[in-house]
């Protein structure tokens, strides 16, 4: 056990009033910061991580107010969801899907005319069935995955690196159109119903993904519990809308859409390639629909069958409302406009200017911003499985203090952001990126779950195998048809994007892998003590009491220390020696003269020169290093003291460490 255990217990005896009732006071002066397991370890409590310095101390209690409370490691299982708030976190972008689907496909289809939207129903239709085979394809991959059976963890696993990393690319890209896509939707929405938001819909886009942000840097329990009322009283809302429309046209009064002007696009004759693009525009509704697969871990357990319901009841519901908009919207008379949203022609047609068309506008509104969520969840939870296999930067693999993965969630934010700005915020001009992604990762997860019952062949796999192989047939064949069908008008960006980040994945690979065969210790080597001599330098500016400090420190390592002063000035350097000489015992220090006043370099030279001369003897630079007070002072020290140790580090025979001096009084 370490001092700090060791030295932790100062036992007070304390004496009661009668005779033997005697009691022993433990006290632990460092038990604010850490307590004392059984088996010898010492585990860092809250208050262990909480900031000294003034400034970091104001960030830190921001941060507890915005974001609540440190969460500790042991209160992981506290944080997971139920299936009424997974419902809300991981099906709230399919669900809101229902809100732009159907008008995607029609705004293609009007190229043709509106004639052409008796072909709504049959491609809807086609969509829900392949909407409930993927769902339980995807069934199957959660219970052969119960820790977590995304597109990128099933194809790696089955089929090898290369589709693993071609389905994770296309998984992060969709996610990062999903959020811009849904939150442009959302706010589109709103301003169908208050005009004037119009001109303000891209600030409105940024200000609402950085709400989304926000709320989830909070932790993955709060985000399904304030998510979850806006997704079910949208749910409520929709669901109302679509029985109430179906309803009065069985009773041979349809909601009939007026006074709502078409928007412009170029015609074009029915062909099978405009079908396709319909078709394929549909299938936006169907993005997000293998999120509960990928965050089966958040579930409570057990994971495998709470998310196995989920997904069932997620299907069942998108099924029954997008099939009830798409045929409302075909009864209704109602057309893709450039100032109202379908589902806001197809509300006002059924509630009129009632409180509940303001409901479901609301409520759209916000299922749509929150749609945003199914990413959020899900972005930085496969980055950080991509950074624990060594494809993304390491950050990604740590936890916030919320326990979220904080580093996901800021760069999904800002991509997002950038993208929706890029387009000004347009979904008819984002659709057409949309899907492909989630489709081809759809193609390689169910083709790898085949390869999967093929080698485990576990009770049941033949059953399994076959519902996969039906899943990867049919997503393959709609993954060529939404290439084909959107390539022209977007797609090919898409197409272009996954493979140069795939090889982007493999480059930060590659140099984590180099970097492991760098440090690589074999498990047979003995650590022994170091053999070879030690020779420390000590960069001597002038005659200050950082530097003293660091020649001090340096005698504690070795005998042979030198002190070397850079300069262009001989006259004051000879004054140094001096003085130097008077006060500075047993250590000798060396005048470097550079006429052409480069103070680093010079010194960087003689080192290496050191270093050369005798490769037995390591050469150990103690950089003395002031502690400043605040944070405007970095400007005006230390600077040499940087540019010394860049300079020298990773030079063979050649170790530096800084030596910081903190004068009395520096707070921490």
């Amino acid at each position: 056990m370490s001092d700090l255990a060791e030295g932790a217990d100062h036992p007070t005896i304390k004496h009661g009033r009668k005779p033997g009732d005697t009691r022993a006071l433990v006290t632990r002066p460092d038990g604010r910061y850490f307590r004392y397991g059984p088996d010898g370890t010492i585990v860092a409590r809250a208050a262990a991580i909480e900031p000294e310095r003034r400034v970091a101390r104001l960030g830190f209690g921001a941060r507890r107010v915005m974001f609540g409370r440190v969460l500790s490691s042991h209160e992981e299982l506290e944080q997971r969801l139920p299936k009424w708030k997974a419902l809300a976190v991981f099906s709230s972008d399919v669900m809101s899907s229902v809100a732009y689907a159907t008008e995607a496909s029609m705004f293609t289809l009007l190229a043709v005319g509106t004639v052409a939207f008796a072909y709504l129903m049959p491609i809807s239709l086609l969509i829900v069935g392949l909407l409930f085979l993927v769902t339980f394809s995807y069934r199957q991959t959660i219970r052969a995955y119960p820790q977590g059976g995304g597109s990128y963890i099933v194809a790696h696993a089955n089929l090898g690196t290369i589709p693993g990393l071609v389905a994770a690319a296309a998984l992060l890209i969709d996610y990062v159109l999903t959020v811009a896509v849904s939150v442009s939707s959302g706010v589109f929405n709103l301003a169908s119903a208050f005009p004037v938001l119009h001109d303000l819909t891209v600030p409105l886009i940024v200000l609402a993904i950085l709400l989304v942000m926000g709320v989830n840097l909070r932790g993955i329990s709060e985000s399904g519990t304030v998510f979850a009322l806006p997704t079910y009283i949208f749910i409520g809302s929709v669901l109302l809308l679509v029985g109430m429309g179906l309803v009065r046209t069985a009773l041979g009064q349809p909601p009939q859409v007026t006074g709502v002007e078409a928007v412009k696009v170029p015609v074009e004759t029915l062909s099978l390639l405009l079908l396709m693009r319909a078709f394929a525009d549909g299938c936006s509704a169907m993005t997000g629909t293998e999120a509960i697969s990928n965050g089966t871990p958040a579930f409570k357990p057990p994971e495998w069958k709470n998310a196995q319901t989920t997904m069932v009841a997620m299907a069942v519901v998108l099924g029954v409302v997008f099939l009830g908009m798409s045929y409302l919207a075909t009864v209704s008379g109602a057309v893709p406009s450039t100032q109202e949203s379908v589902l806001s022609q197809i509300g006002g047609a059924v509630f009129g200017s009632s409180p509940m068309y303001y409901v479901l506008i609301f409520s759209t509104m916000g299922i749509l911003v929150l749609a945003a969520q199914t990413s959020f969840a899900d972005f930085p939870r496969l980055a950080s499985i991509l950074a624990k296999d060594g494809f993304m930067p390491r950050r990604f693999a740590y936890r916030g203090e919320r326990l979220a993965f904080n580093a996901g969630i800021v760069v999904l934010a800002a991509l997002a952001i950038l993208v929706a700005v890029s387009f000004g915020g347009r979904v008819e001009a984002l659709i057409p990126l949309y899907a492909i992604g989630v489709f081809t990762a759809f193609t390689l997860s169910q083709t790898g779950m085949v390869r999967h019952w093929l080698r485990d062949r576990v009770p049941g796999w033949r059953k399994s195998a076959i519902i996969n192989g039906f899943g990867a047939t049919a997503t393959f064949i709609v993954a060529i048809v939404l290439a084909i069908a959107k390539f022209a008008y977007g797609a090919w960006i898409v197409i272009v994007i996954v493979p140069v980040l795939v090889g982007l994945l493999l480059l930060v690979r590659r140099a984590y892998a180099g970097a492991d065969q760098e440090l690589f210790v074999r498990s047979d080597v003995a650590i022994n003590a170091p053999h070879r001599r030690q020779r420390v330098v000590v960069p001597m500016p002038d005659m200050r009491r950082d530097a003293i400090q660091a020649i001090k420190f340096g005698l504690t390592m070795s005998g042979d220390v030198v002190a070397v002063h850079v300069t262009d000035d001989l006259e004051q350097a000879e004054r140094l020696r001096e003085r130097f000489r008077r006060q500075v015992h047993g250590v000798e220090l060396l005048v470097l003269e550079s006429p052409y006043r480069e103070l680093v370099q010079p010194l960087v030279r003689y080192l290496d020169m050191l270093a050369a001369r005798d490769p037995d003897v390591v050469t150990i630079v103690l950089v003395p290093e002031r502690i400043v007070a605040h944070w405007w002072e970095r400007i005006l020290y230390n600077q040499n003291a940087h540019r010394i140790r860049d300079a020298l580090a990773g030079r063979p025979g050649i170790l530096v460490a800084d030596v910081p001096f903190r004068r009395p009084g520096t707070p921490h």
